[in-house]
């Protein structure tokens, strides 16, 4: 094998010889899987092969002729493909820095305005935090597909990737190269399954933005087809200082010459031609956080391209707007993966495409695909389909791969899918995948858009659920929640705790918002998840006979691996018997369930719902969970209402000798946690300091919550059942 001699080019553009980047990786070949640390040399590497280079004593690395295979081609110039993400780096301040003359090379690449997070109040709603983004960018899908809902660590995204679906076409070489640890993370299973040959991680080099410009170069050199590099530095520095100081336009005068750089070695290559495309991943929070709400300014990002795209220009102001409406009119990140695909030359078909994002190449998509389910939860169910048309090309509709309305006329804005009784006679939940398609040839414009449909007998929401309500969280667009009674307050357990350990998702049956808890992030206290703490004279005890139900949607997009997790409870839930309330996630042998149980103690001595085996539930469905204690009969009544396993429900079952007088012993209810707020530390008998992950008996895990409700009596079988069969939240009985 003829190997070439591989150099680095820095920021500004000068050349450094590898010798003097020490810990780099010196060589990419076809046959062989590299993973590279910028900081401290490789990391894991396949064993070299026949005219490879290896690192020397040094850390430097010695390689044979410098002649790149790429170079020596001849004939149709290949494709190639470059993405270059600048968390961080928003709309605002690219424009002004393309006006004020700082940002020449972003300018080249036609920056234009772009979304993130889905669309707010559907199925496809995400979180606008690093790695949902980075997940949509990587597979054209947002995070009802991905399943990618937070910056979690050891997260794995469904689907399948763009280097997946080129790698299966044969298309060349993947390569990453990133400054951020959580996306080498993310990425760590394509790279094991050979579907990224190259994962270069600058996140531990001092200087991860030359790092991975100089990963990218060696790419670029080595005639890879398709190359991610991503830098971080932009976001870095807007969290440091603000995205009005100083530092941040120089970091991003910066970044634009490390994307002049690798923009400038294309060129370099011969017999080649290239699609650049740049994006920011999301945008910032007014006080330059990435705090992950779904509003405007933390939606709002761009992409640029070097190429024309088949998009009119729905927007064309330097300053972002100020509303959905005029953002949507926008591409999204979701888009960047499609047309990656199409411009090397791999076409998706209409029938298996599940991607929500459609190629910014090639023949104009629909935009702004959108369902709406219609007399949802009855067997009269209809989905109601809406887009922008492009002005020429007939339309195409398909449901789950099968084309359920064909030849419809050029320009069609909407269409109704009315077929679903005959379709779909079970009761459950379905989620429905619809495609657009323009054009019939094997060059039309494709995006498809999920629906969640529930088929359930038409039962009303009980009137009287609005009797007693004492606590209710609708959950919103915005952290911290609000109680709509005002009678408690929902914050997390510490003030230092990350935004990621709360987010925004789509919400429940009926409701457009609900809340994440994840307990990965912990404080160094051990305070992990978010607590209720109702208003002082407000608890469950009233006395030696209380009246109280607790109830909510929940939904977990993966089972606990081992032992039990708090889903709500106001007690110390190391052991059942410790006095208080609880309701517990456990572990299941049944694939794509879990086990949830309930239990109240009254110190040594407890009362639980069933246990071996506990009531199961669906993992990623919403699932309305209840409790009901009843202090004058001296029973409780738990609900498990499922839309794919049906309900279970235990009615009446006695307390037997537990102190109902001692069901308070904390001020505050756990909400993804117990009434300590440091379940996982206490879990271990640890002590602080903790760090995630600490306690190894336990798994950290995350829960999903709409619709929190609590009253001062016990509900009846047909208020509970109403209001998972009417799939309607309880804000429809309140006045507004």
């Amino acid at each position: 094998m003829v190997i070439p001699h591989l150099e680095q080019v820095n920021t500004s553009g000068s050349r450094l010889s590898v010798g003097r980047l020490g810990g780099l990786l010196a060589l990419f070949l076809a046959t062989t899987v590299t993973l590279t640390a910028c900081g401290g040399g490789q990391a894991t590497s396949a064993a070299p092969i026949d005219g490879a280079t290896t690192p020397t004593a040094d850390n430097t690395q010695t390689s044979s002729s410098p002649v790149s295979p790429s170079n020596q081609s001849t004939g149709t110039p290949i494709n190639h493909a470059l993405v270059i993400d600048l968390d961080g780096a928003t709309y605002n301040a690219l424009q002004a820095g393309i006006a004020a003359g700082t940002l020449p090379n972003l300018a080249k690449l036609k920056i234009q305005l772009a979304y993130n997070g889905g669309i707010t109040g559907t199925v496809g709603q995400q979180p606008t935090l690093d790695t949902p983004g980075w997940a949509t960018l990587l597979t054209g899908a947002w995070a009802v597909r991905h399943q990618v809902l937070s910056d979690a660590p050891q997260q794995t995204p469904h689907g399948k990737s763009v280097f997946q679906l080129t790698k299966a076409a044969s298309s060349g070489l993947n390569g990453v190269a990133v400054a951020s640890s959580g996306l080498a993370q993310l990425l760590s299973m394509d790279h094991s399954a050979g579907y990224l040959d190259t994962l270069a991680d600058c996140s531990t080099s001092a200087t991860a933005s030359d790092c991975v410009t100089g990963q990218a170069v060696q790419m670029i050199d080595n005639g890879y087809a398709l190359i991610f590099a991503q830098y971080h530095a932009a976001q870095d520095a807007a969290v440091n200082y603000g995205q009005g100081a100083a530092q941040y336009a120089n970091t991003l005068t910066q970044l634009d010459q490390s994307v002049g750089t690798l923009v400038a070695e294309t060129v370099k290559v011969s017999n080649s031609q290239w699609l650049i495309v740049v994006t920011g991943n999301h945008g910032l929070s007014a006080n330059s956080q990435a705090d992950g709400l779904p509003l405007v300014p933390e939606s709002t990002t761009f992409i640029g391209l070097n190429q024309s795209t088949n998009r009119t220009a729905g927007f064309t102001g330097s300053v972002a707007p100020s509303t959905f409406s005029q953002l949507y009119v926008a591409p999204s990140v979701a888009d960047v993966s499609p047309s990656l695909l199409a411009y090397l030359n791999i076409p998706q078909t209409a029938a298996s495409y599940a991607m929500d994002g459609a190629e910014l190449l090639g023949a104009q998509p629909v935009s702004q695909l959108v369902a709406t389910v219609n007399n949802n939860n009855s067997t009269s169910a209809n989905v109601g389909l809406s887009w922008t048309a492009p002005a020429s090309g007939t339309i195409n509709v398909l449901r789950d791969g099968v084309v359920i309305a064909s030849n419809l006329p050029a320009g069609t804005s909407n269409y109704t899918d009315t077929q679903l009784a005959q379709e779909l006679t079970t009761q459950g939940s379905y989620l429905l995948n619809y495609t657009v398609q323009v054009g019939a040839t094997s060059s039309a414009a494709l995006r498809s858009t999920l629906s969640r449909v529930s088929f359930v007998p038409p039962i009303p929401l009980a009137a009287t659920l609005s009797n007693g309500l004492t606590v209710y969280y609708p959950f919103s667009s915005t952290l911290p929640p609000i109680d709509k009674m005002g009678h408690s307050t929902m914050v997390p357990y510490a003030a230092d705790l990350p935004a990621g350990a709360g987010a925004v998702v789509s919400g429940s049956p009926g409701s457009a918002y609900g809340l994440l808890i994840d307990t990965h992030f912990v404080d160094s206290n051990g305070l992990e998840g978010y607590k209720l703490a109702p208003a002082s004279g407000f608890d469950v005890s009233q006395g030696t006979t209380p009246q109280f139900t607790i109830g909510f949607w929940f939904k977990v997009q993966s089972c606990v691996a081992t032992n039990d997790v708090p889903v709500f409870s106001n007690k110390n839930y190391v052991s059942g018997g410790n006095a208080g309330v609880a309701i517990g996630l456990f572990a299941s042998s049944t694939a794509n369930q879990c086990g949830i149980a309930f239990n109240i103690g009254s110190g040594g001595v407890r009362a639980d719902g069933p246990t071996s085996p506990y009531t199961q539930i669906s993992v990623g469905q919403w699932v309305y969970i209840a409790l009901s204690v009843d202090g004058v009969a001296k029973t409780m009544s738990m609900y498990a209402l499922d839309p794919v396993l049906g309900k279970t429900e235990i009615l009446g079952k006695t307390t037997g000798s537990v102190d109902l007088t001692k069901l308070s012993p904390f001020a505050q209810w756990g909400v993804g946690e117990d009434g300590t707020g440091s379940y996982l530390m206490n879990k271990c008998s640890l002590t602080p300091p903790y760090t995630a992950g600490k306690c190894t008996t336990a798994p950290m895990y995350q829960q999903m919550f709409g619709d929190l409700a609590m009253w001062n009596r016990a509900l009846s079988q047909a208020e509970v059942e109403s209001i998972f069969l009417s799939q309607k939240p309880l804000s429809t009985l309140l006045p507004n």
